[in-house]
């Protein structure tokens, strides 16, 4: 199937309609799709995809992932997840992930965006320093 400019521009409007301070609102994203889904033909299907396309990067741009030492408790996790909900335009949610070669504190990925706080990367900028690199 060719996606022309007319399905990309399609998209673009259908991403407008959907959209409450510049991001997506779910209810209204549901029911565009199942509009669209009602209409028949390659030209649905093809708005249909380069919407999923946009969505699909306005999630990653917008996902906060933090990288821990160990198992963050229910308590450290409701607060970092207050934190991060103050961020307007994060609605994708956080999630936790586990590796030990942090060794400790944090990494908080959100979307390209990486801020390291681990004591693995202390060691690298301190290891840097010391051969002079």
């Amino acid at each position: 199937m060719k996606i022309t400019h007319q399905h990309r521009r399609n998209a673009r409007l259908l991403w407008q309609d959907v959209a409450v301070n510049g991001a997506p609102d779910g209810d209204r994203v549901i029911e565009a799709v199942r509009t669209i889904r009602q209409r028949e033909g390659r030209d649905a299907e093809a708005v249909l995809r380069c919407f999923s396309q946009r969505l699909e990067v306005y999630i990653r741009a917008n996902r906060i992932g933090v990288v821990s030492a160990g198992p963050l408790s229910a308590p450290q996790q409701e607060r970092l997840s207050r934190l991060f909900g103050s961020i307007e335009a994060v609605n994708t949610g956080v999630t936790y992930a586990v590796d030990p070669a942090v060794i400790g504190g944090l990494r908080v990925e959100r979307g390209y965006q990486v801020t390291d706080m681990t004591i693995a990367r202390q060691l690298e900028v301190l290891k840097g320093r010391l051969l002079g690199h």
